[in-house]
């Protein structure tokens, strides 16, 4: 879900269609208007390297203890306790934006994460 195995970008992806303006217009946004809809296109394909997935039916309807474990996981990789080369990927800025951008946007989390302080 954080995009450890994405290939970058060799080049700028551009179209002919609306779909790029249209696709970052959707989700949740948090205060400072940041969403995980936003696309890059340049780099790589999505603005903040967190699957925008995670606002899904499917993701919120995983048995309490499989989301405890992604939530867990999340936390330990954006707060910074896993540097691992899985995760080298992600600047220092990037995690600190999607830590910010999942706690504004899933109640769920930002309890989980407050709980683990």
């Amino acid at each position: 879900m954080l995009f450890s195995q994405a290939v970058p970008l060799s080049a700028p992806v551009a179209g002919t269609t609306n779909f790029a303006a249209e696709f970052s217009a959707r989700g949740p946004r948090d205060s400072k208007g940041r969403s995980l809809h936003e696309l890059d296109l340049k780099t790589r394909l999505l603005r903040y390297p967190l699957s925008y997935l995670v606002y899904s039916k499917s993701f919120d309807a995983m048995p309490k203890p499989a989301k405890d474990y992604v939530y867990r996981r999340f936390w330990e990789v954006l707060s910074g306790k896993d540097t691992s080369n899985a995760f080298s990927h992600l600047s220092i800025d990037d995690r600190k934006i999607l830590l910010e951008i999942l706690q504004e946007t899933k109640p769920d989390f930002a309890a989980f994460a407050k709980q683990l302080g």
